[in-house]
């Protein structure tokens, strides 16, 4: 049986993103400056937690768990906004958009539903092309990108597609904080 590829997301939301993406347009366009793969606008989101390849009859049982984990917390909103790089613009893999996280809310969410690390809470622009990546410091200097929120209301349980061309993700279950009903696909 085929293993799909599944995580743990929170959405940006289509008034962020539509601002988002209205701001990284022009990079995306660029004759010149660093190789980078850009993401696809309409696949941006937050991992919370990657959980690799699962078998799809463990799909309906971990929704269930995902469900118990968010029961208890209730929607909250989360402050965006600022590029950065990983590991560090030196020698950048991964452009990102970053989220502050002030009162750890955020971090609560993902440990809740099973995030084994501390939460490094991004949206991927892009990532880097060369092997070992590129210095972006230079490139970095002087961009900006609007502040914005999300509104975590639910999370979104995701697959995605790999192969030619850009990832593709398919929702397979949207479970709302605070124990309210549920639109599973």
């Amino acid at each position: 049986m085929e293993s799909w590829r599944c995580f743990v997301a929170v959405p940006l939301g289509d008034a962020l993103r539509a601002t988002l993406a209205g701001a990284v347009e022009p990079w995306r366009l660029e004759p010149v400056g660093p190789d980078l793969r850009w993401t696809d606008a309409d696949s941006w989101h937050v991992t919370l937690n990657f959980l690799g390849p699962m078998q799809p009859t463990a799909i309906p049982g971990l929704i269930a768990d995902l469900h118990e984990a968010v029961a208890t917390q209730a929607p909250f909103t989360v402050a965006t906004g600022g590029l950065g790089t990983f590991p560090g613009s030196g020698r950048a893999r991964s452009v990102w958009y970053g989220l502050t996280d002030a009162d750890g809310r955020l971090a609560t969410l993902a440990a809740a539903v099973g995030a084994p690390n501390p939460l490094q809470a991004h949206v991927t622009l892009a990532r880097v092309r060369m092997r070992y990546g590129t210095r972006l410091t230079e490139w970095l200097d002087g961009r900006a990108v609007p502040p914005g929120t999300i509104e975590v209301g639910h999370i979104e349980l995701l697959r995605s597609h790999l192969g030619e061309g850009p990832a593709r993700y398919e929702v397979l279950a949207s479970v709302p904080l605070g124990g309210a009903g549920s639109v599973d696909d």
